[in-house]
C-alpha cells in the first residue's frame, strides 16, 4: 500500500521540480529583448497562471501528504486491531476448545458407565434368562408331578367313597336301633318324672318345716337384738346429745370474748344447733347416719402444697373418710355438711378451700399480723355415690395445732 501512493506521488513531484516556464536553465533560452513588446503581456499572464498552478499543486501536495498521514496512522490502527482480534480470536478458540475437550471427555466417561450398565444388564438379563429356563424345566416336572398325584387321588378317592358308602349303610342300620330305643325311652319318661316330682315334693315339704322352725328361731334373736340395740343407741345418743350441749356452751362462751371469731363460727354454731335438734327429735339413726371428725396430729411451718391429711380421727361413723389421704369418699347420696377450721402458725398467713371432685366450693382465709389466728369455713353440698371431698391448700403456708385437743380440724355429717 505504502508503495503504490509513493508510485502516485512521483509524476507531480517532477512536475513540481522541473517547470518549462521557472526553470533558470530553461529560462537563459528566452532572449527578451528579442522578444517583441507584444509578447511581454501574454508572457506575465503565462507567468502569473503558473504560479497560480504551482500553488495550486503545494495545496494538493500538502493535501495529499496530510491523507497519506492519516492513511498511514489509519493503517497502523487496523493493524494492530486485526492483531488484536487475531489474539482474541486465537483465546476464544483455545477455550472453546478446551470446553470441548472437556465435553468429550464428559462424553467419554458418560459412554464408559453406559457400557458398565450395558454390560451389568446384559449380565441380569443372562441371569434371568437361566432363571426362566429353570422354571420352565421346574414347571414341566411339577406338571408331571400333579398328573402322577391326580390320577393316584383319582384311585384313592374312588375307594374312600366306597368306605363312605359302607359307613352310611352301618349308619342307617345304627339309627333305626336308636329309633326304636327312643321310643321306648318316650313311654317310660312320664312315669319316670311322676314318681320324681313325688320324691321332690316330700323334699321340699320337710325343708319348708325345717325352715320354718329356723325363721321363728332366728326372729325371735333378732328381736331382742333389737331391743339391746336400740338401748344401746338411746344411751349413745344421750352421751351425744350431753357432749354437743357443753360443746356450744363451751364454744358460745368463747364467742362472747371474742367477736371477731363470733362472725367466723357463728355458721357452724347454727350447724350444729340444727344437728342437736336432729338428734334430740330422734331423727338420727346411727345405723345409716354418715358423721367424721378429724384433725392434724402435728404442726407444720413449712407446708405450701397438696391435700392436707388429717390423719387424727376422733370420730367416725359409717366410713367414708380416709385418715391415709385426707379424702372424703360418700358412702350413700344426699346432703351433707362439712366444716373446716384452720389455724395459723404464729404470725403467717394461709388459705385453705373445701373441694368436691376437684372443684373448690368454700375458702377459709387466715390473714397476717395477729398470732395465731383462726380460719373457719362450712359447706352444705348434695354428694352422689363416689364423690370426694377434702382440703387442700389455696395460698400461704403452715397450719398450727395442740398435742391432745387438735386446732386444725375437718368434720363431716349426712344431714
Amino acid at each position: 500500500m505504502k508503495q503504490v501512493c509513493l508510485l502516485a506521488l512521483i509524476p507531480l513531484l517532477q512536475t513540481y521540480g522541473f517547470s518549462v516556464l521557472t526553470d533558470n536553465s530553461n529560462s537563459s533560452l528566452l532572449d527578451m529583448g528579442e522578444l517583441e513588446s507584444k509578447n511581454v503581456d501574454v508572457f506575465r499572464q503565462l507567468l502569473n497562471q503558473e504560479t497560480i498552478i504551482r500553488m495550486a499543486l503545494v495545496k494538493n501536495v500538502h493535501a495529499l501528504m496530510k491523507d497519506m498521514i492519516e492513511l498511514k496512522q489509519k493503517m497502523e490502527t487496523l493493524e494492530s486491531a486485526q492483531q488484536k482480534t487475531d489474539i482474541e480470536i486465537d483465546k476464544i478458540n483455545r477455550v472453546k476448545m478446551a470446553t470441548l475437550q472437556q465435553e468429550v471427555n464428559k462424553l467419554k466417561r458418560e459412554n464408559q458407565k453406559l457400557e458398565l450398565e450395558n454390560k451389568r444388564y446384559e449380565d441380569i438379563f443372562n441371569t434371568i434368562k437361566e432363571n426362566f429356563t429353570q422354571i420352565n424345566e421346574n414347571l414341566r416336572e411339577f406338571e408331571e408331578q400333579f398328573e402322577e398325584r391326580r390320577k393316584e387321588f383319582e384311585k384313592n378317592t374312588s375307594l374312600v367313597l366306597g368306605d363312605l358308602k359302607i359307613e352310611v349303610r352301618y349308619l342307617s342300620v345304627t339309627l333305626l336301633d336308636l329309633n326304636k330305643h327312643t321310643l321306648e325311652l318316650d313311654k317310660s319318661i312320664p312315669k319316670m318324672i311322676e314318681r320324681k316330682y313325688e320324691q321332690l315334693s316330700t323334699k321340699l315339704n320337710n325343708s319348708l318345716e325345717t325352715m320354718n322352725s329356723d325363721l321363728l328361731k332366728a326372729s325371735n334373736k333378732i328381736s331382742r337384738s333389737v331391743t339391746d340395740l336400740k338401748h344401746s343407741q338411746n344411751a349413745a345418743l344421750s352421751s351425744i346429745f350431753v357432749d354437743f350441749n357443753a360443746s356450744i356452751d363451751n364454744m358460745k362462751a368463747e364467742l362472747k370474748q371474742n367477736q371477731y371469731d363470733q362472725l367466723k363460727l357463728s355458721s357452724t354454731v347454727s350447724a350444729l344447733e340444727v344437728f342437736r335438734l336432729n338428734v334430740t327429735n330422734n331423727q338420727c339413726d346411727l345405723t345409716k347416719k354418715v358423721v367424721f371428725t378429724a384433725g392434724v396430729s402435728s404442726a407444720s411451718s413449712s407446708w405450701n402444697s397438696g391435700t392436707l391429711v388429717f390423719d387424727r380421727v376422733m370420730y367416725s361413723i359409717g366410713g367414708g373418710y380416709d385418715s391415709s389421704t385426707g379424702v372424703f369418699t360418700a358412702p350413700d347420696s344426699g346432703h351433707y355438711v362439712f366444716f373446716h377450721n384452720i389455724q395459723a402458725y404464729d404470725t403467717k398467713y394461709v388459705m385453705t378451700e373445701i373441694v368436691l371432685n376437684g372443684n373448690p366450693k368454700v375458702l377459709a382465709l387466715v390473714a397476717s399480723g395477729g398470732k395465731y389466728k383462726a380460719g373457719p369455713n362450712l359447706a352444705v353440698m348434695h354428694l352422689s355415690i363416689g364423690d370426694r371431698v377434702w382440703v387442700r391448700r389455696y395460698g400461704g403456708s403452715s397450719y398450727y395445732t395442740e398435742g391432745k385437743a387438735p386446732a386444725t380440724t375437718f368434720s363431716g355429717f349426712k344431714i
